[in-house]
């Protein structure tokens, strides 16, 4: 029983590691725009060289300078556009998996609200008027229907060969 068990654990790590995918690429976009806000203020603040100097300096003050910030906020925004790309291809797979289980089922709500809308658990049992164990167990009920239905396999494969997460099996990927 012991391998079975092992197994089973995996598979349902790898099912909750797959449902977590939305809410990283939406933390990394958080991060990037929060670069973009302090690349911004760096650009707008007051420059903190000198406006007079007695004697020339052999080294730049800010040898990049407020063009190398306009370059690098564009490079930013770049990369929260891709990002967002990101976190649209992400809710889809993410929806993709939540659509095995049954429609109206507490186990598929739970787990949407946790991996769709982000909520945290005291707020999830709040809004379906349960305790926090409770919700926790459809959750961990959900992850365990999603390990053992052969086509959530498929779609954290197909999701795999598109270059997403996969889950890693006995160590492999």
């Amino acid at each position: 029983m012991g391998r079975k068990t092992t197994g089973a654990k995996l598979e349902r790590e790898a099912v909750k590691c797959y449902l977590q995918q939305y809410h990283a690429a939406k933390q990394k976009k958080r991060i990037l725009e929060e670069r973009r806000r302090t690349l911004s203020a760096e650009l707008r603040g007051p420059s903190t060289a000198p406006a007079f100097r007695a004697t020339p300096s052999a080294k730049l003050v800010h040898p990049d300078g407020a063009g190398a910030l306009v370059f690098q906020i564009a490079d930013v925004e770049e990369r929260i556009e891709a990002q967002q790309a990101e976190i649209a291809r992400a809710v889809q797979n993410v929806m993709d998996l939540i659509d095995l289980l049954p429609m109206g089922s507490m186990e598929r709500t739970v787990v949407e609200m946790r991996h769709i809308d982000s909520r945290k658990w005291e707020r999830i049992a709040s809004e379906v008027h349960m305790s926090r164990s409770r919700v926790i167990d459809y959750y961990n009920a959900a992850l365990d229907d999603l390990a053992a239905n052969e086509k959530s396999g498929e779609v954290i494969g197909v999701a795999g060969a598109q270059g997403k997460p996969t889950a890693k099996k006995n160590g492999k990927e």
